[in-house]
């Protein structure tokens, strides 16, 4: 899908933003984490199909739903100096007023042209900016991508609502303490999205050196993730403190989050329904009928309001939402979504964690 993640039980369930714009066909910056090496490969390239169905889609779009810049490319790397498809998707995107959430690790947002357009965007509420680092003193994960320091002072220079993606989150290397890392990056940012670290079984003993505990995060194949809730919680706890907010990437962990993990919050714009709305209607009422999973959607981008969007996203968006409800359906596959959830007698319930 052009414009769209691919549909999977993680995808589908957890994420808001899965409408996106990936200007290139590779990454330069090349992070050992990057989980996108499982997926592409070949020569690094504009990707001139994509800007141009952006393009159509942005004509004929009169809802107000947020894409992604970008999900497996770094959107600013040093071809946008030559090619600029991110800023000609930016300049489309302000030209139509098509909300962006721009996810990068470059400090290129502090440079004119781009910065300029970033700004513009802001005035119109129509961008968040993600910045993600693994580490504020570590690099030899991302030994490519500019220095963190510079990634957060080039967060000062723009407008927009920010976001730190800590992705990935490995404990003992991202930082030594979560307050501390908290307090100092308050000053740079809105809010914290935390991803925790997840690698191949292979790989396991290079990153067994930072964390012994893991959990199984894939449905297929043999993908591992960082089992440490606790780091989670003291990030919480450290959030709150300084008046940032706080959410997870495809974690689970409902219960800690306090604001949209995409950001989206910031844009005023449309949400398809995830299991975390199911689990916020369960704070109130306790006991959700697995019949009454529509009725609880109904108020979010779903079912018949997906029928006047343009094909291509209508489609990409029907496709999640099967695999969504396919997904809640299911005991074994929602309680590894998230632990805080199971099926009970045709009703899906809250668990004790």
């Amino acid at each position: 899908m052009e414009l769209a993640i691919n549909p999977s039980r993680i995808i589908s369930t957890l994420c808001y933003s899965v409408l996106k714009v990936d200007p290139y066909t590779n990454c330069s910056y090349s992070c050992k984490y990057c989980y996108a090496r499982w997926y592409r490969g070949g020569e690094l390239r504009p990707r001139l199909k994509a800007l141009g169905m952006f393009l159509k889609v942005a004509k004929k779009l009169e809802l107000r739903l947020a894409f992604r810049i970008a999900t497996l490319v770094e959107p600013l790397q040093d071809i946008e100096e030559r090619s600029r498809i991110t800023l000609k998707i930016l300049r489309i995107a302000l030209d139509h007023q098509i909300p962006i959430i721009l996810s990068t690790k470059s400090d290129r947002i502090s440079r004119n042209p781009w910065r300029e357009v970033i700004n513009s965007m802001a005035r119109e509420t129509l961008i968040v900016v993600q910045m993600s680092l693994s580490s504020l003193r570590n690099r030899d994960l991302e030994p490519k991508a500019p220095d963190p320091l510079k990634r957060l002072e080039a967060l000062n220079s723009i407008d927009a609502p920010k976001v730190l993606r800590l992705q990935p989150l490995i404990p003992n290397y991202s930082f030594s303490d979560a307050e501390e890392f908290v307090e100092f990056v308050r000053d740079y940012v809105d809010q914290i999205t935390v991803e925790q670290l997840r690698i191949e079984r292979s790989e396991i003993d290079f990153y067994k050196k930072f964390w012994d505990r893991w959990s199984y995060y894939s449905f297929e194949g043999d993908l591992l993730r960082v089992d440490a809730p606790e780091i989670l919680y003291e990030l919480k706890k450290a959030c709150e403190k300084y008046g940032v907010g706080f959410g997870l990437c495809k974690e689970g962990y409902f219960n800690l989050e306090n604001v949209n993990c995409c950001g989206m919050h910031h844009l005023d714009v449309k949400i398809r329904p995830t299991i975390r709305e199911l689990y916020r209607e369960l704070l109130n009422k306790g006991r959700i009928r697995l019949d009454d999973i529509d009725r609880v959607f109904e108020r979010y981008l779903f079912g018949e309001k997906l029928e006047d969007l343009p094909r291509v996203i209508r489609k990409a968006l029907k496709f999640h939402e099967k695999v969504l409800l396919k997904s809640i359906r299911d005991n074994n596959v929602l309680t590894h979504l998230t632990p805080l959830m199971k099926i009970e007698d045709s009703h899906i319930v809250l668990r004790e964690v």
